[in-house]
């Protein structure tokens, strides 16, 4: 049992614990202990790594379970850490991302905190997704971290919704696509349109998410416009902007929908109370990067508003995601 100054040393340090676990994952050292345990020497020889500092941030890891000392200087591969595998679907790709410029960027989290404005941009000299569209490479990255992230989400939106009565869903900011495959697979009466930059649309186009069938491609940019549809899905993305580009956002989706249709916003609500919870995290960290945040139901019936939409209700499904469903006010 920690005692509180004890506790706030270890909250203190919990960059180390990222940072290592950045360092492991682009070492591949996951996939080298698949096979079993092996020695630090041999991991650092196969990595061309200074062995002694290998092991110290592999001792690091070990007590958050990622590995375990089987032997002075052996450690194998635990349940936890193998979900960093590159051959398994995982969240090894989110690690890297969210511990390279998105790291450097929260470094300078107190000037978001005195501005309310996001750091990235003083850090690097251009807001998150512009430097991004100029960085194919990161840019890759993140939409595999974004694949990583929603993991179960996709599914999980796709069969909490009842689609029977659209016939064209428009995916804005769809990314990679994974989403609205999952919709397309479930709904086979419904067309498709991927909708997002160009970055975004090549990744879909690969087959980064998913088979996407059906489906028209068009890079864009959702603060001028949105193709048209009848219902609109909108996946972790209007958490990325502040409230004022947010309702742009969907003031231009209720320009494109009929009077019939629907906006569905995918979000994970911040809940009351005090209790721990990721999204917590993960709302500052956007606060430092993008200059958005984690909502509230409130915050959204509120957000509706603005933009000329009415908050119907909300879906909780059965992953950590929920469908806030609206229309035309």
């Amino acid at each position: 049992m920690l005692n509180p100054s004890q506790q706030i040393m270890r909250l203190g340090l919990g960059f180390a614990v990222s940072q290592a676990l950045r360092v492991i994952v682009e070492l591949g050292i996951p996939d080298l202990l698949a096979v079993g345990e092996q020695s630090v020497d041999e991991l650092a020889a196969a990595t061309q790594s200074d062995a002694d500092a290998l092991y110290r941030v592999m001792r690091l890891l070990a007590p958050e379970g990622v590995f375990r000392e089987v032997l002075p200087r052996h450690f194998e591969l635990t349940e936890v850490g193998a979900v960093l595998r590159s051959d398994r679907p995982g969240p090894g790709d989110f690690v890297r991302m969210i511990n390279s410029e998105a790291y450097l960027a929260f470094g300078q989290l107190p000037y978001s905190v005195r501005t309310g404005k996001p750091a990235f941009d003083k850090v690097f000299g251009s807001p998150r997704f512009d430097w991004l569209s100029e960085h194919p490479e990161q840019a890759a990255l993140f939409q595999r971290a974004m694949v990583a992230l929603g993991q179960g989400a996709n599914e999980a939106i796709a069969e909490a919704y009842d689609f029977k009565t659209f016939t064209r869903i428009v995916d804005v900011g769809g990314g990679h696509g994974q989403l609205l495959s999952a919709i397309l697979a479930r709904n086979p009466h419904l067309s498709g349109v991927l909708f997002d930059l160009p970055s975004g649309v090549a990744a879909a186009r690969q087959g980064a998410g998913g088979d996407l069938p059906r489906t028209e491609f068009v890079a864009g940019d959702f603060f001028e416009s949105v193709p048209t549809g009848d219902i609109y899905v909108i996946k972790k993305v209007i958490h990325d902007w502040d409230d004022a580009a947010a309702a742009t956002i969907l003031r231009n989706c209720r320009k494109a929908t009929p009077p019939s249709g629907k906006v569905l916003v995918a979000e994970t609500l911040v809940p009351a109370g005090d209790e721990p919870n990721q999204i917590k995290g993960i709302d500052v960290v956007i606060l430092a990067v993008t200059g958005g945040l984690e909502r509230t139901q409130a915050q959204y019936a509120g957000l509706f508003d603005a933009a000329g939409l009415r908050l119907e209700r909300v879906i909780q499904t059965r992953g950590p995601i929920s469908i806030v469903e609206a229309s035309a006010a």
